[in-house]
């Protein structure tokens, strides 16, 4: 490795000349885009003749004012992190023509570092040195192509911690630097590495993240990506929990860059206006005449430019123009609005439809409701819509009316004659005539029971008693035959209640309580929660003379061996031992077969355990291992276990020292025995059956060997051959090139010169 370069500082008064003519160069620094929109000022002077002070900032007074930069402009410090290097690689992608994500990386326990990936162009020793290191300097206030305009988001690093990695793949070399917070407070960039490199040119920033922030770096990076127009690739976290934190309230109108969410009267979520993926939430009183309606739930998009942030970029500054801007773009968007909910009344199929809309707009609780003054009257088919329900006259009441809903005292979805003759209209119900001899709820009742993601929470089928009838309920309602949705048109949809739901439960369940012997019932084996132990198991008889392999079980608790204590082991986790499906590739040799396997009570136990045709299933696991497992698996199985042991104590021990890879042969040797017990060619699929048997009580049977290496042992005769590891902060991943420098010195035994 070549001695550290030192490349530059962060402060002092440098040439903008330089980034002038390299825009490109500025760019891919990470200055962010933004035309910025400068007021022009003119003053008169009168009867004074000296000329005018101008203001500026002292050598000594530059560690202050960077200082304040660092550590007093963010007040969100995690978040002004992920914002501030992902929209940095959000613009190096666009100046690229890069359409590809980039990557970010959320940190773990084992891996405590945030990181953001770009595949842009990378930048060169002469772009870091002549442009990374001062503060406000920006090539992008003229453009509104991208995001940011201050200079101010690549030194963001510094609002979290004294220092972070800048790692720059440029034409085939990738140089790896150390931007650090020294003694003259005012920072430098270090020249840690350079080697030759087959990556995507681009740039990397790496941030050391301290254990306690892991969560909430993980609960930023989707707070702030959840308005991004194109996602990145994110890295150690699902893709279930992306989809989870991104989720967004039901959308209920919509236009061209703008929606409108259903809300709560208790949970009010302030407009968000979003400029550059960017959400800033509004302040609706700090933008005057602005109308109440706009301060809550829409979401509204803005070209880059047409806001004014804050120097933090944390929040919009509530300027002259930034509220002309809103103001302007709220007044179209409310002259849309008006337009969409008179297309939606005009393109109702029926009265119950339209009358529905009503009453999303004259109930408190309707999503148009709030924009009830917008349309004062409802009209539709030329009839002047006053209500949000169908009340035929009570001289023709030839029909019964039912009502479908979910009973109050269980999940089951029901049906009930309706008393009142009022149908109410609203966008959560439904409307049908029976044509199918009252067979209509095998064909509607999922709506409801399935009205979390249907939104329909009640249903209602009118029977007609004749012809003659239907005839008298549509004049009395004046409505039209065209109008009216017969029930034969659904397709009949079955419901699958859960066991616990059924009213006959008991029956079973006490005919089980009176059995002594029964096997899994393997079909519950995949659910993760189950309301009786008992609905684990099905009843058999067993012919005791045959002989097998037992489980013993008490109160519906299992054990994998008979004895006079009671079993503690729930049953859907033994039957997890039993159901694992497909082997994975290369861990067949790993798995055990079962045959079936009887669960009895203590009375058939007692008459069994001794018998030599029966086998307890600890026993037969043992049995098993000593005859098939002939490769070593148990060895390897103990070592997977002591090794997860070791890094959960030393985790970030192991993972500092897999970042110094094998610098010098005892180190190698180290990582050698570090890796061999890992064996990291295993998955979690190995390590989930680990756990299995360990909930088991089964671990002690299945690894019965020592570990092959002691790797505690290990670690402390690296230590007390290189003490420097000791002095080091691991948390830290900065300076692990410089550790692994005076690591090479020490094993050629020279003095390692610090810079």
């Amino acid at each position: 490795m070549k001695d550290p370069d030192f490349i530059g500082v962060f402060g002092g008064k440098k040439s903008f000349d330089f980034l002038a003519r390299s825009p490109k160069m500025a760019r891919q620094l990470g200055y962010y885009t933004m035309k910025t929109i400068e007021k022009p000022h003119s003053v008169r002077r009168s009867g004074v003749s000296s000329d005018g002070i101008s203001f500026g900032i002292k050598e000594e007074g530059l560690s202050h004012i960077f200082n304040v930069l660092r550590n007093q402009l963010y007040s969100n410090k995690i978040l002004a992190v992920i914002r501030e290097y992902s929209c940095n690689a959000y613009d190096a992608h666009i100046e690229a023509g890069n359409k590809a994500p980039f990557n970010v990386t959320c940190p773990t326990l084992l891996s405590p570092e945030f990181s953001v990936r770009d595949f842009g162009l990378g930048l060169s020793p002469s772009e870091v040195r002549d442009i990374y290191a001062f503060y406000g300097e920006s090539t992008k206030r003229n453009s509104n192509e991208l995001i940011g305009q201050l200079g101010l988001g690549s030194k963001s690093g510094f609002a979290y911690g004294e220092n972070f990695v800048i790692n720059s793949y440029h034409n085939g070399i990738r140089y790896s630097y150390n931007a650090f917070i020294d003694a003259s407070k005012k920072g430098q960039i270090l020249l840690m590495d350079e080697a030759k490199t087959s990556e995507h040119n681009g740039v990397e920033i790496v941030i050391p993240v301290k254990p306690k922030d892991i969560g909430s770096f993980k609960e930023n990076i989707l707070l702030f990506f959840k308005y991004f127009s194109e996602k990145p690739k994110i890295l150690n976290v699902t893709e279930k929990e992306c989809a989870e934190g991104w989720k967004q309230d039901k959308v209920i109108l919509s236009g061209e860059g703008w929606s409108f969410h259903a809300g709560s009267s208790w949970d009010r979520k302030p407009s968000l206006m979003v400029m550059g993926n960017i959400a800033y939430p509004i302040d609706g009183a700090a933008i005057d005449n602005l109308p109440n309606v706009f301060h809550h739930d829409f979401i509204v998009h803005f070209g880059i430019g047409e806001l004014e942030v804050s120097a933090s970029r944390e929040s919009l500054q509530f300027s002259s123009s930034t509220q002309s801007a809103i103001k302007k773009r709220f007044a179209e968007i409310l002259l849309e609005i008006k337009q969409k909910i008179t297309d939606k009344i005009a393109g109702c199929q029926s009265l119950f439809e339209a009358k529905s809309i009503y009453s999303q707009l004259s109930s408190t609780l309707g999503e148009f409701y709030r924009f009830n003054s917008l349309i004062k009257t409802v009209n539709w088919k030329n009839k002047n819509i006053q209500n949000d329900f169908i009340l035929p006259n009570k001289e023709h009441r030839k029909y019964r009316l039912f009502e479908i809903v979910k009973s109050g005292r269980s999940e089951r979805v029901i049906s009930r004659i309706v008393d009142t003759q009022k149908i109410s209209c609203n966008s959560w119900t439904k409307f049908y005539v029976d044509d199918t001899k009252h067979k209509f709820m095998s064909r509607l009742a999922h709506y409801v029971f399935n009205s979390e993601t249907t939104g329909i929470s009640r249903i209602y089928v009118i029977e007609f008693e004749n012809d003659q009838a239907k005839k008298d309920f549509l004049a009395n309602t004046e409505m039209e035959e065209s109008e009216l949705k017969y029930v034969s048109s659904e397709k009949a949809v079955k419901i699958t209640y859960p066991s616990s739901s059924n009213s006959l439960g008991a029956t079973p369940k006490a005919s089980k309580h009176c059995a002594s012997e029964f096997v899994f019932d393997f079909s519950k084996s995949t659910q993760s929660w189950i309301k009786v132990k008992s609905d684990c198991f099905i009843e058999k008889t067993v012919d005791l003379d045959v002989g097998g392999v037992y489980v013993y079980i008490n109160k519906f608790l299992c054990s994998p061996t008979f004895s006079f204590q009671d079993p503690v082991i729930e049953p859907l986790k033994m039957m997890r031992l039993f159901v694992s499906g497909e082997s994975p590739k290369n861990f067949d040799d790993f798995y055990i077969t079962f045959p079936e396997v009887v669960c009895v009570k203590s009375e058939t136990a007692i008459k069994i355990k001794d018998n030599p045709k029966w086998k307890s299933l600890s026993q037969y696991i043992a049995d098993y291992i000593q005859k098939h497992w002939t490769d070593n698996q148990a060895q390897k199985i103990r070592d997977r276990i002591a090794y997860k042991e070791f890094s959960r104590q030393e985790n970030h021990a192991v993972h500092y020292f897999d970042k110094l890879g094998n610098c010098t042969p005892h180190m190698a040797d180290f990582l050698s025995k570090l890796n061999y017990m890992k064996n990291k060619d295993w998955t979690s699929n190995l390590d989930s059956m680990i756990e299995t048997f360990r909930l088991n009580s089964l671990i002690g049977i299945v690894a019965t060997e020592k570990p092959t290496f002691n790797l505690e042992n290990e670690l402390q005769q690296i230590y007390s051959r290189y003490p420097i590891l000791k002095a080091v902060d691991l948390f830290s991943h900065a300076h692990v090139d410089t550790v692994k420098f005076h690591l090479q010195l020490q094993e050629k035994n020279l003095t390692p010169t610090m810079q």
